[in-house]
């Protein structure tokens, strides 16, 4: 019951700091501007949509224990896990044209060296992710 009106109190925030963006337009620079922007956005949007759910979970208790038996469930877990994995790979390959872009329009080298940072990152992170599970199974 708590975290419900918890999550009512973050979407009304976030939408007052939306409120004082645009109100405020002119008075505060265009980075403190965003930033309230921004985080008012989230804010509005996360505390709105944990509402509706935890509105959903008091209202419609058997829906609400589908959802989370369907949501635990090994093949739908599984599913999902390959999707974040698929996703990792096309990012990974993203970071890694972005660097080859950046090499060809003479962007400066610590543009190229840090996307170049961020796949060896996700390669070795990747490979030492699976030596661990591969002990732990």
């Amino acid at each position: 019951m708590k975290k419900k009106y918890l999550y009512l109190i973050m979407s009304i925030i976030g939408i007052a700091l939306i409120v004082s963006a645009a109100v405020l337009g002119d008075r505060i620079s265009d980075t403190v501007n965003g930033v309230f922007a921004g985080i008012g956005a989230g804010l509005a949007g996360l505390g709105f949509a944990m509402w509706r759910f935890c509105r959903l979970e008091e209202k419609e208790p058997a829906v609400w224990k589908q959802y989370e038996i369907e949501s635990r469930d090994e093949r739908n877990v599984f599913i999902r896990l390959r999707a974040k994995a698929a996703a990792g790979e096309v990012l990974q390959w993203i970071v890694m044209a972005s660097a080859w872009a950046a090499i060809f329009l003479k962007a400066p080298l610590w543009v190229v060296l840090v996307a170049v940072g961020i796949f060896l990152f996700k390669t070795v992170l990747e490979m030492c992710l699976m030596a661990r599970y591969q002990k732990e199974m």
